[in-house]
């Protein structure tokens, strides 16, 4: 008789054992989808911020150009014909009024005066003797005449036949 209920009791703790299984197996997957979607939503949020960082990068260049554009040339100014370096060590060409082409780094002081306090990718940042800070314009190539290697703006038209002219 003993042996008879052994086996009643053996049965029901497997299946109470499987279920208690199966319960934790579906909880565990519950919490394992929910940590996934947790994650996809950090990764969207990175790809977000990312794509705004771009884009202030982008503006930020963006202005930059247009103020190296729009600045207005001081005669008597060096103007910037050509920034190179990287990080730290960069160096400028500057075209000075007389002509003469020179190239410094950050600190070094002009024959006019003029003290490099930055250069940047962009720009190149100069104190006057009146210690007035400048942002050095860049050197704008002046067309002083025809290029007839540049295409031109409109259609050729045929050259027109003189009547009376000999045949």
């Amino acid at each position: 008789m003993r042996n008879k209920l052994v086996i009643p009791f053996a049965v029901l703790a497997a299946l109470y054992g499987n279920g208690a299984y199966a319960e934790s197996t579906s909880d565990s997957l519950t919490r394992i989808e929910a940590e996934t979607l947790v994650l996809k939503a950090r990764e969207k949020q990175l790809e977000v911020q990312a794509n705004i960082v771009g884009k202030q990068n982008e503006i930020a260049a963006k202005q930059s150009l247009t103020a190296a554009i729009t600045q207005t040339t001081v005669v008597g100014d060096p103007v910037i014909r050509a920034i190179e370096g990287i990080s730290g060590r960069m160096y400028a060409t500057l075209q000075l009024s007389d002509g003469s082409v020179v190239d410094v780094q950050q600190g070094d002081t002009l024959a006019s005066g003029m003290k490099i306090v930055s250069i940047g990718p962009r720009e190149v940042v100069a104190q006057s003797k009146n210690n007035q800070r400048v942002r050095l314009a860049t050197y704008a190539q002046v067309n002083s005449g025809f290029n007839p290697n540049f295409p031109s703006s409109g259609l050729s038209l045929p050259v027109p036949q003189l009547r009376g002219a000999a045949r």
